[in-house]
């Protein structure tokens, strides 16, 4: 018996259309991963920050609630999530964030001709670690809620501060300031990872003058020193507020430097009338008493 071999390309199309479409399929993941990926990632970690942005908000709102509703044993519990996970079947990279309870981070100091009052207060800082957006953190800082990212940083939501002077042209105007001092209890100061967790705030007290019965007032006053991270946001809007109401000759603000912002009244009719209020935070579920 005699065989016959045959020629035939047909294997040899079949693997090379099978290696053209491997190839194709590589181009098309590998522009997507390079492309694609790091655009997705990018809206997503935006999306995480309006959301933190706007827990953040709450929190100001639970505290403000306790500043205003002076009650004890009513605590409230405010989420604010950390990050946020990878793409499925994708490489790409999780977003984490911390959430920190910080003490003494902001101080105050105020004095005229023979008093000095210094007061040291913990702020709440929220700080992202994006993988594709910009790092931003939110802070809670004496009744200010603040935006730092690496540009600088901005004043989200005021202070609870206003200036009341009858006439413009009036010598004598009247600061009030409600000051907010958060004190950590319970060990729960920090928390991090890409979950949400939870800050649980209460009030505890407030502090002013009892004898009289009012808020504590201090005459004449000549000289206001805040020290914090975020001076820049500081200048600009205690710069602001009293724009509004005094002449730009009866006080100087210095320029802000790294953590020192200075008032300074070049008259003797300020009077700054204030208390504090104090905030027991911690992080995570639970409470101690």
């Amino acid at each position: 018996m005699i065989k016959k071999f045959i020629k035939s390309d047909n294997g040899v199309v079949g693997i090379v259309v099978a290696v053209l479409l491997i190839g194709l399929i590589v181009a098309v993941v590998s522009l997507i991963q390079a492309v694609y990926v790091p655009k997705w990632m990018e809206e997503m970690e935006a999306e995480h920050m309006d959301l933190v942005v706007t827990q953040f908000t709450q929190l100001k709102s639970a505290i403000d609630t306790h500043v205003a509703n002076e009650q004890i044993l009513t605590p409230i519990a405010s989420p604010i999530t950390l990050g946020n996970k990878e793409l499925p079947y994708l490489m790409s990279l999780r977003a984490y964030g911390s959430l920190e309870i910080l003490s003494k981070k902001f101080q105050i100091t105020i004095e005229n001709e023979t008093y000095k009052l210094n007061e040291s207060f913990g702020i709440i800082k929220y700080s992202s670690m994006n993988g594709y957006f910009i790092d931003q953190s939110f802070i809670y800082e004496n009744g200010a809620f603040i935006t730092s990212q690496r540009e600088g940083n901005m004043l989200s939501m005021k202070p609870s501060i206003y200036i009341e002077k009858e006439e413009v042209d009036a010598p004598e105007a009247v600061i009030n300031f409600t000051m907010v001092k958060i004190t950590p209890i319970g060990g729960k100061t920090n928390g991090g990872g890409y979950g949400t967790t939870s800050i649980l705030t209460e009030y505890n007290t407030t502090i002013y003058d009892y004898e009289n019965n009012t808020e504590f007032q201090i005459d004449n006053v000549t000289n206001i020193n805040i020290y914090t991270d975020y001076s820049n946001a500081w200048s600009i809007f205690i710069n602001s507020i009293l724009k509004n109401k005094l002449a730009e000759s009866e006080f100087f603000i210095s320029t802000p430097t790294d953590n020192m912002v200075n008032i300074h009244f070049n008259i003797l009719g300020i009077t700054l009338k204030y208390k504090i209020v104090e905030i027991y935070a911690q992080i995570g579920p639970g409470w101690v008493e």
